[in-house]
């Protein structure tokens, strides 16, 4: 099986960049649709078959590609995340207050993850510019 990292954390920015805009204005339908593509290109990366519009993304944008890259995570760790602890819910009995609180929180950990994750390769992609010239 090949490894298909970068091409899922592309995708995982990808995903992320064009679900925020509907997820915050409320259009869940849209924002359902684009979490079937997401999970459907997943699965294809998992029977190493690469859907052809991210190869073709990422050869013709390779760096957009390394920004998406960078906070490629975010998606697949929030959705881990959520799912961990609507799974430990029947197990836990968070109070509806908590949970409230936790579901926040996850939606914070993810913007600031992304935050940091863009400055991080911003920094790390500046600072390897200025090795590479010396």
């Amino acid at each position: 099986m090949k490894l298909y990292s970068k091409k899922a954390l592309v995708l995982g920015g990808l995903y992320d960049v064009f679900d925020a805009p509907f997820s915050l204005l409320g259009l869940e339908f849209v924002s359902s649709i684009l979490f079937l593509i997401f999970i459907g290109c997943c699965i294809m990366l998992c029977f190493n078959k690469t859907p052809k519009f991210l190869s073709a993304f990422t050869a013709k944008f390779p760096n957009l590609s390394y920004y998406l890259a960078a906070f490629g995570w975010v998606p697949f760790f929030t959705w881990a995340a959520f799912l961990l602890i609507i799974g430990s819910y029947s197990y836990i009995q968070y109070s509806e207050v908590w949970l409230n609180r936790l579901l926040y929180g996850l939606v914070y950990l993810n913007f600031g993850g992304i935050i940091l994750s863009l400055i991080i390769a911003f920094a790390k992609k500046r600072f390897s510019k200025k090795i590479n010239i010396n």
